[in-house]
């Protein structure tokens, strides 16, 4: 599916039933004090184009964790740069953090043109489609995030 730029667009229909089996897999649970609320950020490691926020807000979302963010999906970030902020219960961002965090690199990573889809992933088109998308590939290692509370 695609919106009305031309770019792909994931909706939720799609997204949570993998979002939810990947928190699953990754044993996803609130770390630290239940009664902690705070805020926190996405921060970016390295350079590249965004991909995946829909699916880190989706993961934050089911562990209830607000998730806004800073950077539009398909636009180029650079390394220091935040991509999302965030707010709710800090034991639930740390929980849900691995999750949306490996979504947004491995999504980033193919949409920044550092890698291909691999077999079996299930936004791998999504991201290869956001890459066709963008006007410049992007030269670098490629990108990783990391939470800061």
């Amino acid at each position: 599916m695609s919106g009305s730029s031309g770019a792909p667009v994931l909706d939720r229909i799609t997204m949570m039933p993998v979002v939810m089996q990947a928190l699953l897999d990754d044993g996803a649970q609130p770390l630290g004090d239940p009664e902690e609320v705070g805020v926190g950020r996405i921060v970016a490691r390295g350079a590249g184009t965004l991909a995946g926020m829909p699916v880190a807000k989706e993961a934050f979302g089911r562990m209830g964790v607000r998730c806004r963010a800073s950077v539009a999906e398909g636009a180029p970030f650079a390394d220091g740069d935040q991509v999302a902020e965030l707010g709710g219960p800090v034991a639930a961002m740390r929980g849900a953090a691995p999750t949306a965090l490996r979504f947004l690199t491995s999504l980033s990573e193919v949409a920044s043109g550092r890698r291909d889809p691999e077999y079996g992933d299930p936004f791998g088109d999504y991201a290869l489609a956001l890459r066709l998308s963008v006007q410049d590939p992007v030269g670098h290692d490629g990108p990783s995030f990391a939470l800061e509370i």
